[in-house]
């Protein structure tokens, strides 16, 4: 092997045994943006593993994995402190298809020329997650306290990851099996929602169904199976809203007849989420009715907080471009760009870039043969997912994933394609669906798509979203219980999302009012039901770091997505 500059050495490892440019980028990312701290060198550990080629053809050969003088989980604990703070959103970002319809009143909106000078409560983010915090903070009936707030946007509203994500809104009982309050959460969640649909009678094709989460690999089956038998232990009146389907007949008759077995749960809905998040904003900002005062402020990207004492009184000063707001307390609903402002959550929640389209369906999923139900496509380095539209407004199939087939983790720009994501997500379908239109099996057969995105999500190293006041550890320059956060929805926001964000509400406003810390926190889970596993706390973060990291989970999923006989996979390098 030569010797030198790692490199060379790696070019050298990706030709002489075949190594996919997916790990090879992971090894390059490696080198370039810790070689400060690691002091990589020449020297390589060969790991003998058993790889699918390209044409289908196994046989043994050498993955790379770059070593200093350690083993692998030095290497991990490394990198994971040194992970650098995510950048801002981009300024541009690609198109959307839930934007193609934008509110004319959100567009630029500034309720005010200028940024106020002060505010009792700043809200960062006006995705679901954000839009629920100025909702709950400022509606819900007469209230002694009037509360100035100020929704801080980097772009325009919900411009992030809800207007980008898949329409997707199904409660997944089955991930957290041995925690049955998670499970209770999201239904709460989903019920809240659609019950506040029903009353403002919202139009954002809001439609119930059941959902089916296909598995296509062994292991992913043995799972489902525990995590069945672990809810109809412990949580029998979810497990009456699910069963498992391994039988040949009954996939083929939900339209996966080439998964090895499905969970059909009788609670899903698919909707468009701009056009909800944005009818809530409208009201806020024509209502007259408020407990206090709203002000959006859209293109306004936050890039510092810092602190004031004034008077004896904390504050939290939210620095931007265009000014300074000295504010009471501050809201964080950034998700994925929450280590821009907060430095210390860089190893907590990792920004994942996902990739969607939204499909013109083949005559086979058209009309009466249109899909019944949602769908979520699992196994080995896949985790993709699909909705279709309802018929008289095109039926597109609302269809994304693809994340085995290009980079990820670590992404913070919306403005890219990843063509090789695209066209996988252009003729999945054919192939998972068993559609006739797809001809031979040895075919790649394409349906056209109208729109092509990417969006940003956030994704929480122990797989739970962070919720609550920001201890020390997290925000040594702030005024103890002055800042809140509810972020890290590791892509599955929208059964979590508008509760979780009331219950960031419910703890700034009782803070306002004197409670503390642990009493607002006691006051929000009992009008949200909040789990405790989604609370911020020392000794969670503690445990969260013992965890691998998030992009070395994703890099060992991209490796086993790498090795899985699907027939897309060999069409990559």
């Amino acid at each position: 092997m030569p010797a030198g500059n790692v490199l060379p050495d790696l070019y050298y490892i990706r030709d002489r045994y075949w190594l996919s440019i997916s790990l090879l980028r992971h090894l390059v990312r490696i080198y370039t943006d810790y070689s400060g701290s690691l002091r990589l060198t020449s020297q390589l550990y060969l790991v003998r593993q058993h790889y699918i080629l390209p044409g289908g053809t196994s046989v043994a050969y050498s993955k790379s994995a770059v070593l200093h003088q350690h083993n692998m989980s030095t290497l991990r604990t490394s990198f994971a402190k040194h992970r650098k703070p995510c950048d801002l959103p981009t300024t541009e970002s690609t198109k959307s298809f839930w934007h193609k319809d934008p509110s004319a009143l959100l567009l630029g909106h500034r309720s005010t020329r200028d940024l106020p000078k002060t505010a009792d409560v700043v809200v960062i983010g006006s995705g679901i997650t954000g839009t629920s915090v100025a909702h709950h903070l400022l509606t819900g009936g007469e209230s002694d306290q009037k509360i100035d707030l100020v929704l801080l946007e980097a772009r325009e509203a919900c411009w992030g990851a809800t207007g980008r994500n898949g329409g997707h809104c199904q409660p997944v009982f089955f991930e957290h099996p041995h925690d049955p309050s998670i499970g209770h959460f999201e239904l709460k969640n989903f019920e809240t929602l659609q019950s506040l649909i029903d009353e403002k009678d919202i139009d954002c094709e809001f439609v119930t169904q059941p959902g089916v989460r296909s598995v296509f690999s062994r292991g992913h089956l043995d799972q489902a199976e525990q995590a069945v038998h672990v809810v109809q232990k412990n949580a029998p009146e979810l497990a009456s809203r699910m069963r498992l389907v391994t039988d040949r007949d009954e996939l083929s008759g939900l339209r996966v007849p080439t998964a090895l077995g499905a969970i059909v749960t009788n609670i899903a809905a698919r909707m468009w989420p701009y056009k909800f998040v944005a009818r809530i904003l409208e009201d806020l900002i024509t209502s007259t009715k408020l407990n206090g005062t709203f002000n959006l402020q859209t293109l306004t990207p936050v890039t510092e907080l810092a602190s004031e004492v004034h008077r004896d009184q904390d504050f939290v000063l939210v620095k931007t471009e265009r000014g300074t707001i000295k504010a009471k307390k501050v809201v964080l609903a950034t998700n994925a760009y929450t280590s821009h402002l907060l430095p210390q959550m860089s190893d907590l929640i990792v920004p994942c870039r996902g990739q969607m389209s939204a499909l013109k369906p083949f005559p086979s999923v058209s009309g009466e043969d249109r899909l019944r139900t949602s769908f979520g496509f699992s196994g080995d380095g896949l985790d993709d997912y699909l909705i279709q539209r309802p018929n008289e407004s095109g039926a597109h199939l609302m269809f994304g994933g693809g994340r085995q087939h290009g980079p990820s983790l670590g992404i913070t720009n919306d403005n890219q394609l990843d063509q090789k994501t695209a066209s996988y997500l252009r003729g999945r379908l054919v192939d998972v669906l068993n559609l006739p239109e797809g001809g031979e099996k040895t075919s790649w057969t394409e349906m056209d798509a109208t729109h092509e995105w990417t969006g940003i999500m956030g994704y929480s190293r122990d797989e739970r979203p962070w919720i609550g006041a920001l201890p020390a550890e997290l925000s040594p320059s702030l005024p103890p219980g002055s800042t809140y956060l509810a972020a890290g929805f590791t892509g599955h926001g929208m059964p979590n999302t508008w509760l979780c964000g009331k219950a960031a509400a419910v703890m700034a406003k009782e803070s306002l009012e004197g409670a503390n810390v642990d009493e607002a926190s006691v006051i929000a889970s009992r009008e949200t039901g909040l789990p405790e596993a989604y609370k911020i706390s020392k000794k969670r973060i503690d445990a969260a770091m013992e965890l691998e990291d998030v992009e070395a989970k994703g890099w060992a999923e991209t490796d086993r997505g790498a090795r899985a006989k699907r027939p897309f996979t060999s069409g990559f390098a």
